[in-house]
């Protein structure tokens, strides 16, 4: 799958709009592995995709919100002094660096599923990156999001607030207007496995710092109660 176009994927998945309000299941693994094991660990390019919700209650996936959001999430991610990272993994072959997107892409897809941490397979071209440079951990770390258009949200919260009225309140479904969900993944090519992840979601604005912020504080606070 090395001729993968990045950005069909990402719309695709885009268009899925239950994958945004399903609740993640695998929030908060950590493994067995020691503090002490964890000294260091090479930092992968993360996966961000921001869409925009439209007519028809559509997520359009946006190059430019995208752009925007990769920026303040790589910012969050190089300020944490939690996580041991030691190092950035640069890729300059656009083939192998697509490879490596779409694996950190389906390992989000396997935390927001119902497959068990011990199920969810290494990344093969990840696993062989890290083994190259003989590293045994690598982050992995992913962002999506979206945001409503203001004509689209008032017709849904219009939409939610008649359904409310008639079924008299027992059924009530109004929009979020933003959503923001990240999640981090450390991958242990050493014993092939995952060695932590956590996964959090917000209704903040996917184009604030400050939502990245609170992200990263969730994100780590795990890793920070058990390793510290």
């Amino acid at each position: 799958m090395l001729g993968i176009d990045i950005k069909r994927l990402v719309i695709a998945l885009l268009f899925f709009g239950s994958f945004f309000a399903s609740c993640t299941t695998n929030r908060g693994f950590v493994s067995t592995v020691k503090r002490a094991e964890i000294q260091q660990m090479q930092q992968f390019e993360p996966l961000t995709l921001i869409g925009v919700v439209e007519e028809n209650d559509r997520v359009a996936y946006s190059d430019s919100l995208t752009k925007i959001a990769q920026g303040l999430f790589e910012k969050a991610l190089s300020k944490d002094e939690t996580l041991p990272v030691t190092g950035k993994i640069v890729i300059e072959d656009s083939a192998i660096y697509n490879r490596v997107q779409y694996e950190i892409y389906m390992v989000m897809r396997y935390v927001g599923g119902r497959v068990r941490v011990e199920s969810i397979p290494i990344p093969p071209t990840i696993d062989s990156i890290l083994e190259s440079q003989n590293e045994r951990f690598g982050l992995l770390a992913y962002c999506h999001g979206f945001v409503r258009t203001d004509d689209n949200y008032d017709k849904e919260f219009s939409k939610g607030a008649v359904i409310s009225l008639l079924t008299l309140g027992t059924y009530t479904r109004l929009p979020y207007k933003y959503m923001t969900q990240g999640g981090i993944v450390i991958v242990d090519s050493q014993n092939n496995n995952i060695a932590f992840l956590n996964d959090e979601r917000y209704n903040y604005h996917p184009l604030k710092e400050s939502t990245y912020q609170k992200l990263m504080i969730g994100l780590v606070r795990i890793f920070r109660k058990r390793y510290y």
